[in-house]
């Protein structure tokens, strides 16, 4: 059998001789290549996802002067008990280096919007603790979001769409009790 023909079983099934084609099971040939609904599938989540992000960035830049980035911190801590978090704890859970997250906290305690602190439990850590300024920034930011969200993916879908949606992320290994907007 040629490569060829290995991809073509792989991408479309095997042929029969009445010009049919048998699917064959998606796990017997884990890097196979993609087929068009699986493409579709992956390609539509990773746009959507970029399409997303850019549009809720732009809008919050544009009313609160705060960029994605800064606000999921804010979400991140304003979510937290105490609005306080270990930077390494927040890094992990926005998934960005450690670095990375020192330079938006760097902003955003410019803004007056957080603090950081020595870690009470750990005196090599800091924390990131939501001021007042930055819990009165984060709610109007957070309105500016979730309309965005609103408009831009959630109201063009319907209930039964996200149902499925939410069922498929549960299938995937989306777990309900992670950090939320």
């Amino acid at each position: 059998m040629s490569l060829n023909t290995v991809n073509e079983v792989h991408e479309t099934g095997v042929p029969h001789s009445d010009g049919t084609r048998q699917e064959l099971p998606r796990e017997n040939f884990p890097s196979r290549p993609l087929n068009r609904t699986e493409r579709a599938a992956w390609l539509g989540l990773l746009s959507t996802h970029l399409k997303l992000l850019r549009t809720l960035d732009t809008e919050l830049v544009a009313a609160e002067r705060l960029p994605m980035s800064s606000f999921e911190v804010l979400l991140t801590l304003a979510e937290s008990p105490g609005g306080h978090l270990r930077m390494k704890d927040i890094a992990a859970s926005l998934l960005i280096s450690r670095s990375g997250l020192t330079r938006i906290v760097d902003d955003l305690e410019r803004q007056g919007f957080v603090e950081r602190r020595k870690c009470s439990s750990d005196a090599r850590g800091f924390d990131a603790v939501l001021t007042e300024t930055g819990k009165k920034a984060y709610r109007r930011a957070r309105k500016v979001h979730l309309t965005g969200l609103r408009r831009e993916f959630l109201d063009k879908l319907s209930e039964e769409q996200l149902t499925a949606l939410s069922e498929i992320w549960q299938t995937v290994g989306f777990s309900e009790t992670a950090d939320t907007c």
